[in-house]
């Protein structure tokens, strides 16, 4: 689902991506993502499972390939970005009975098993889509205030620009700064982030 927040000139759509949000929920749950990634108010996934499915893992190797799967993943949103390819689902992309359509064969065994957990957890009345859409809910009205002060600070409208947000649970640092058009963020970034830094992210677009 995709929210919008536009004018004439301008439009910032958000969206809580469900393939992007099971790659991460995948990461978490094998343990494959960085540290770095995570802080006290940006954690992983609070699961049991991973201890139960590690014996016999190459984990090394899981965590290039999922770092690979990522930044494709990333890449391809990124250079084909539009409001018609955010929002995707996992079965549009692949079978989720057995993920052959993934490069990376181990990874595939990975996503079988946490593909049930991931989608029952995603669709639950308070899982990860319903509570991403109360952090949304909650910052709406925010862009609009920001633009108009921008304008008064630059007198002048800001030019025409779309700014795509795709916003994940967890899993990256509380932005990603993909570009100027495009950026990953987690409902901490997305809540807390300053309105001085959102306020430079809006001027580089206007």
């Amino acid at each position: 689902m995709i929210s919008e927040y536009t004018n004439e000139s301008w439009s910032i759509r958000t969206s809580k991506d469900e393939l992007l949000n099971f790659i991460i929920f995948t990461g978490c749950m094998y343990n494959l993502i960085d540290n770095e990634n995570f802080n006290e108010s940006n954690t992983p996934w609070p699961t049991n499972l991973s201890n139960l499915v590690f014996d016999d893992l190459h984990i090394e190797k899981l965590k290039l390939q999922w770092k690979l799967w990522f930044n494709g993943v990333i890449e391809e949103r990124c250079n084909n970005i539009n409001h018609n390819r955010m929002s995707i689902l996992v079965s549009e992309i692949y079978n989720v009975n057995n993920f052959l359509e993934l490069e990376y064969i181990e990874l595939r065994e990975c996503c079988k098993k946490s593909y049930p957990y991931f989608i029952e957890w995603w669709d639950m009345q308070a899982g990860g889509k319903s509570a991403i859409s109360y952090y949304e809910i909650m910052g709406e009205n925010r862009f609009c205030d920001y633009i108009d002060e921008l304008e008064c600070e630059l007198n002048r409208k800001v030019k025409g620009f779309n700014l795509y947000i795709d916003i994940v649970y967890t899993g990256v640092p509380d932005v990603l700064d993909v570009n100027d058009e495009y950026i990953v963020i987690t409902p901490n970034g997305y809540m807390y982030l300053t309105k001085d830094w959102w306020m430079r992210k809006l001027a580089k677009l206007a």
